[in-house]
């Protein structure tokens, strides 16, 4: 209730400004109106990049599903298998037929006839590091596209797959910390 007060507060100071700045008088009609966020399911908390390279095989039902769009939170793909929403997805994330994520944990949010669009669930630290990635690579190899047309560039790729086998060689096993004694 107090923030609804306080946008309208706003709303008629920032028309009160422009009345005075456009030199227009109180009577002169004007409105401004201020819309907030939406609750609608399609309302997006990151920025999608659409790949035409990546795909996700998940273990129950065992499916290879082509990924349509990936974000910092979470992505789209297809599928002919049934994903019910609220389902958790154990699945292993492809690049270029290459495994870059195991143990991948999505939770369906959404479903579309075939498209299913899901968040990344209970990501460790090394996991989180690969999507960011992911992510700021797709969104470098876009604007140099359309900036250049060209066509994807390898040296992202091979960035991403080298920080996947990173986190394979270390695994996602949290070491203990070091008891000093006193």
């Amino acid at each position: 209730m107090a923030s609804e007060d306080n946008e309208s507060g706003i709303v008629d100071r920032l028309k009160d400004k422009l009345n005075r700045m456009l030199g227009r008088k109180e009577s002169e009609p004007f409105d401004i109106s201020f819309k907030g966020k939406t609750d609608s399911p399609s309302a997006r908390a990151a920025f999608r990049i659409h790949v035409n390279n990546m795909q996700i095989v998940c273990r129950d039902p065992r499916v290879k599903c082509r990924i349509n769009d990936i974000s910092a939170n979470g992505i789209g793909f297809t599928s002919s298998k049934e994903f019910p929403v609220g389902e958790i997805i154990e699945s292993v994330l492809l690049w270029s037929g290459k495994p870059i994520l195991k143990d991948l944990k999505l939770k369906v949010v959404r479903r579309k006839e075939k498209l299913v669009g899901c968040e990344f669930h209970e990501l460790d630290k090394n996991q989180d590091k690969v999507v960011s990635k992911i992510v700021v690579a797709a969104q470098k190899r876009a604007i140099k596209c359309t900036k250049l047309g060209k066509k994807t560039d390898d040296e992202t790729e091979n960035e991403i797959i080298k920080v996947a086998k990173n986190q394979a060689k270390r695994g996602s096993k949290k070491t203990p910390t070091k008891k000093i004694e006193l």
